[in-house]
């Protein structure tokens, strides 16, 4: 085991102990596996032997941390696993984080304590925690009781992924396989249970005439960015756009020809400053790399946030 990153310290709370994995564990971890192995199969690879080769990886960039049960139900105390792997220190200074739970601890909220608690561990300084400043949980969109335990822990959606693990399902089938991500930060942790962070606001004006058709720079351009058209050819008053764009939790496309003063002042009552908002030309056929320009400015105009 690499010695290049003290081993966190274990912590103890309300329910569960949170440790390190040692051989004392593996009659323990066997039974739990092969017990939960149908459920978790669906989503994992449960393997009931591999835990010495778990113990053997331990090092600066892999982390296991065992939960037990304080009060044992049945043969064993292992409620359940979790692993910090993939730890970029310098700038980067993060990692993800997999984890399984066993039965028959499974919905009692045990596992979620544990979580907690290891949590407090992955961001508390070193040497007793692992002093790291992001932590990603990589779900598959079918799992909502994992995506449940996340977000009740604040965790906040942060992304998609296609085809980002090569796994099997049920059958033993494998495929790539989609994920979401979720995110914690040190700085919001501890979160309340189903913290929202909002997402950022983008716009941009496509200041002309409406396009005739869907192949216009303002409906590309919604379509590359993923936000919602607000155009004149379909809603009768300036007015009207920019409230339907102040409604927009995520922002829009304005496509409209508008004077100056008019447009300045309906980016400003859409909760938007006008000073940030790209205002384009309308191009009644764009290139793909005029569409992906367009974007990527609007992109950079709404990059920097203060704080």
């Amino acid at each position: 085991m690499s010695a290049d990153r003290p081993v966190p310290t274990a912590v103890r709370g309300d329910r569960v102990e949170v440790r390190a994995p040692t051989h004392a564990d593996e009659a323990a971890y066997s039974a739990a596996v092969t017990r939960s192995a149908l459920r978790l199969s669906e989503f994992a690879v449960p393997d009931p032997h591999n835990l010495p080769a778990i113990i053997a990886s331990q090092s600066g960039t892999y982390r296991t941390f065992m939960i037990h049960a304080l009060e044992p139900q049945g043969e064993y105390d292992l409620v359940g696993r979790a692993n910090v792997a993939n730890v970029v220190r310098g700038a980067f200074n993060s990692a993800t984080i997999g984890y399984d739970a066993y039965d028959p601890y499974v919905g009692k909220g045990l596992f979620a304590e544990g979580l907690q608690l290891m949590l407090d561990l992955v961001f508390a300084d070193e040497p007793a925690g692992m002093g790291l400043h992001r932590i990603e949980a990589n779900i598959q969109p079918t799992n909502l009781r994992s995506a449940g335990l996340v977000r009740s822990l604040g965790f906040t959606h942060e992304g998609f992924s296609r085809d980002f693990l090569h796994l099997p399902g049920r059958d033993g089938h494998r495929e790539w396989r989609d994920h979401d991500r979720y995110t914690m930060l040190a700085s919001a942790w501890p979160a309340p249970p189903y913290r929202h962070e909002p997402w950022r606001r983008l716009a941009a004006v496509v200041a002309g005439p409406p396009a005739l058709d869907a192949h216009g720079l303002a409906s590309q351009l919604a379509t590359e960015l993923g936000l919602p058209l607000f155009s004149a050819a379909a809603v009768p008053t300036a007015a009207t756009l920019f409230e339907l764009l102040r409604a927009s939790p995520v922002g829009g496309i304005v496509e409209a020809k508008l004077a100056g003063p008019e447009l300045r002042m309906g980016l400003a009552r859409a909760r938007l400053d006008p000073a940030m908002v790209p205002v384009f030309e309308p191009l009644g056929d764009p290139t793909k790399r005029e569409v992906v320009d367009r974007a990527l400015r609007v992109r950079a105009a709404f990059g920097v946030r203060e704080r």
